[in-house]
């Protein structure tokens, strides 16, 4: 389970955002993951990295300074007979991204599109940032959506563990918090005060039922449990998960970018977790 909020703007004023995004990774407490920095692999990626036996490499949301960033999402409550014999969701970032084949981004989600099947259900969100416009693509491989990589205007948007087109209530209540607090506060001389209010809204703990979506996908799961994942934010320390990494990007007019996160050190305690903050910035080379 992840949450994603994102903002583009093609044209911002001097002191306004090109891009706000905005994103929690919800995972199990003990699975071993790198914090966010400059990849040994390619130094103009920047993000976190799994590295659970087999997965090693993957990523839920990188960046590259080539002007690619990559968000990966699990739909949850899908049907999946063998989910260990499929390959990890986390290396689409992380091919995206890195782009050794150098491919364009239409090209890459067409292949992503014709290999959907080999990976457990996902959504992935796909930005590629260039000096005329932000290209910006969804794909899912869940029921119900078309598996063709759809193009999605900017503005103000969110994405959840539910197929595109029908979000969880948090993920629509969230969006509209998130675009509240841009319309108050997205500007670069209100910089502290607006990653504060994402920091909230990533932390923000209120319970989003009935969500007749969520209850359907989670029929299996108890109601304490459904109840506690309709919140952005969420712990289940008896099934040793939930909420443990957020996340922000910030780029500004100029092409600067500043890669933000916090993350629960190990080993995790989520009654009383200690919060690891990391901030790293650098230049789109594609501006």
């Amino acid at each position: 389970m992840c949450i994603l909020f994102l903002h583009t703007d093609n044209n911002p004023a001097p002191n306004k955002y090109k891009l706000i995004l905005a994103s929690n990774r919800d995972e199990s407490y003990t699975r071993p993951t790198r914090q966010a920095n400059f990849w040994e692999e390619d130094s103009r990626v920047i993000g976190g990295q799994d590295l659970e036996p087999g997965r090693e490499g993957g990523s839920w949301l990188a960046l590259s300074s080539q002007g690619r960033i990559g968000v990966l999402l699990s739909v949850t409550g899908e049907n999946v007979p063998n989910p260990s014999l499929n390959l990890g969701r986390g290396f689409i970032v992380t091919d995206f991204v890195i782009n050794k084949e150098n491919e364009s981004q239409e090209k890459y989600l067409e292949r992503l599109s014709e290999d959907g099947y080999k990976y457990n259900p996902f959504n992935f969100v796909s930005i590629s940032i260039c000096p005329e416009n932000i290209d910006i693509c969804q794909i899912s491989n869940g029921a119900g959506f078309s598996k063709i990589p759809e193009k999605v205007g900017t503005g103000t948007k969110g994405w959840g563990n539910s197929i595109p087109g029908n979000p969880f209530r948090k993920v629509s209540a969230g969006t509209a918090r998130f675009k509240e607090i841009i319309e108050a506060h997205g500007n670069t001389e209100n910089k502290d005060i607006l990653i504060q209010e994402l920091l909230s809204l990533l932390k923000w703990n209120k319970s989003h039922l009935p969500d007749p979506e969520l209850e359907q996908r989670l029929a299996k799961r108890v109601p304490y449990e459904v109840e506690k994942i309709s919140s952005i934010y969420f712990a289940i320390p008896e099934r040793g998960y939930g909420t443990r990494t957020h996340s922000m990007i910030l780029i500004d007019a100029q092409g600067q970018v500043e890669f933000l996160e916090w993350t629960m050190k190990d080993p995790i305690n989520p009654l009383n977790p200690v919060w690891l903050h990391v901030r790293h910035s650098c230049q789109l080379n594609s501006l």
